[in-house]
């Protein structure tokens, strides 16, 4: 397995990705958002593929900081084409919907 990541090194937030050996050779793009949010495209025969790796803020985080969060998650999901599948994956600590 390869590991695709971003985060801090202060061991707060971070996000990856494990993808097969042979799989990793079909990544074709890595997009790091921010600490706590990244996707790999990856080619999987003739389809392409984003798969997401969210780390939702916990209960207690600024009311700015969730937004931020929440927007950047929705602006990036937005600028995907939507002839290509994409799979979130990731702790989003219960906010779902």
């Amino acid at each position: 397995y390869k590991l695709f990541w971003n985060g801090q090194k202060t061991a707060e937030n971070g996000v990856g990705i494990f993808v097969r050996e042979p799989l990793a050779q079909e990544v074709l793009d890595i997009k790091n958002i921010n600490s706590r949010l990244m996707w790999i495209k990856l080619r999987i025969e003739k389809q392409t593929m984003i798969i997401f790796s969210a780390y939702a803020l916990q209960i207690g985080e600024s009311e700015e900081m969730e937004n931020d969060f929440w927007a950047a998650f929705s602006d990036t999901i937005s600028t995907i084409p939507k002839s290509e599948t994409i799979l979130i994956g990731g702790d989003l600590n219960g906010h779902v919907g």
